[in-house]
This record gives structure tokens, C-alpha cells and sequence, in this order.
């Protein structure tokens, strides 16, 4: 928005008159933006009042000057990011969270620098959690809770803040009102505590698994090992000749004659 705390806004405008190396996609987009139309708009004034002799001989600088107050003047594209919850899979919400990602990546510039790198590890965490898609299978209510901020409170959280007038922000924050951008952090680190509280659900269960795992491959090692054998040639042990048996009774010396 208007300042280094809120406002991407008002450079993006700048960026956008100012022109600079960009992609042909990227090229075409701006050209068919509101911000191009508007300054076009506003340069084709400037060009009518050359005919007319108002601007004198410095007329291109004045045309320039009004296509750039114009672009700056325009409100920023609408950003659309934000869907509803709807079942998706593990996959299908990975590739959700990537082209998300990109069109934040296009906007980051107009993003406070600490909240892109917020989002930045927040994407990530999604990203690694979503690779676990057998967990996330026997777990519904972490899946649900993770699909939910990939399509819904992410998406919104960016969205509002990207489409929020750079003017309106700044008169909030002169009379006292706090700020968009804290406002963002604030959403973020939210949903960075639920996430993480997420992640160590699925990943107790996921090491529980593990354990009981190990659990069962030893007991059926320990049921199928074969009982522990004597040394070789050693056969069952007889009692020794002196030694009585319960079979045979004591018996004292022979009489002599």
C-alpha cells in the first residue's frame, strides 16, 4: 500500500509505469490491466492538449507525466485466490498450493517483506505435510483442516490484503486504526500455529505406525526363529553309574561267608 509498511500498492504502480524486463506473458497482462488503460486514458488527454498548444514545446514530457499519474492514480487488479473446501485429494491440493504460491510470487512486490517469507515457510510446511498421503487418508479431520487453509483461509488471507486500496489503508493508519500489513502478519502466524498443531497429529500417528511396526516385525521374528539346539553329536545325558535312581532301591554291601 501507500508506505514501506502496508503498501505494495504504490510500488506496483510504480513498477508497472516504469516498465523494466518482463516476461511476454507478464508484458500482455499489464498491457490489458486497468493501470495501462487508465494511464493511456489519461495520456491521450495530454496528446489532445498538444493540439491544442496548452503544453507548449514540452509536451511529450507532460504526455509521460500524465500516463504515469494515471497508472498510479489506477486501483490495483483484483486478485481472485481464495476457493471452497471441496474433498479434493492430497495431489490435487499440492498442485492447488503451487499455483497459489505463483501468483503470490507475481504479487511480492506488493507483499511487506516479512509476510512473504511467512507465507514462504507456511507454503512449505503445507507442501511437505501434503506428501503424506496415506496418513492424511487415515486422518479426515487433519486433511479437512489442511484443505481448508490451502483453498479457503491462505487464499483469503493474501486475497484481502493485495485488493485493499493503498488510500484506505493509509487514512486507517493516520487516524490510529492498525495497519493491512499487520493485520496479514497476524493471519499468518495464526495459521502457522495451526498448521504446526496439525503437523504434529499427523506425524505422532505417523510414528506411531512406525513403531508399532518394528513391534511386529520382532514379534514374528521371535515366532518363527527355531528352538536353540545343543552342540553337535551331543545326545540325551545318562545318569551316571554311581548315582542312584528313584527306579532303583539302595542296596547295602553282599554278606560275606
Amino acid at each position: 500500500m501507500g508506505t514501506s509498511d502496508g503498501g505494495g500498492a504504490g510500488r506496483g504502480a510504480a513498477d508497472a509505469a516504469g516498465g523494466g524486463d518482463r516476461p511476454p506473458g507478464r508484458v500482455m497482462a499489464y498491457l490489458a490491466s486497468t493501470r495501462n488503460l487508465v494511464g493511456a486514458g489519461a495520456g491521450l488527454v495530454g496528446v489532445a492538449l498538444a493540439f491544442t498548444g496548452v503544453l507548449g514545446p514540452l509536451w511529450p514530457l507532460a504526455v509521460v507525466a500524465l500516463y504515469a499519474a494515471g497508472a498510479l492514480a489506477a486501483p490495483p487488479e483484483r486478485v481472485r485466490l481464495a476457493a471452497d473446501a471441496v474433498g479434493r485429494t492430497p495431489r490435487e491440493l499440492r498442485r492447488d498450493l503451487e499455483r497459489l504460491a505463483q501468483t503470490v510470487e507475481r504479487n511480492r512486490s506488493r507483499l511487506p517483506g516479512d509476510a512473504a517469507e511467512a507465507f514462504e515457510r507456511l507454503s512449505g510446511r503445507l507442501a511437505d505435510l501434503l506428501e503424506l498421503g496415506s496418513d492424511l487418508e487415515a486422518d479426515p479431520e487433519t486433511a479437512y483442516e489442511l484443505e481448508r487453509v490451502v483453498r479457503t483461509d491462505l487464499p483469503e488471507a493474501v486475497e484481502a490484503y493485495l485488493n485493499l486500496p493503498w488510500w484506505f489503508d493509509a487514512g486507517r493508519r493516520a487516524g490510529g486504526g492498525g495497519s493491512a500489513a499487520e493485520e496479514l502478519r497476524a493471519q499468518l502466524a495464526l495459521l502457522e500455529a495451526s498448521v504446526g498443531t496439525a503437523a504434529e497429529r499427523l506425524l505422532d500417528a505417523h510414528s506411531r505406525r512406525q513403531r508399532d511396526h518394528t513391534t511386529y516385525l520382532r514379534e514374528r521374528e521371535r515366532s518363527t526363529s527355531p528352538a536353540p539346539k545343543g552342540p553337535p553329536g551331543a545326545g540325551p545325558s545318562a545318569p551316571h553309574p554311581e548315582t542312584p535312581t528313584d527306579d532303583a532301591p539302595l542296596q547295602g554291601p553282599e554278606p560275606t561267608g
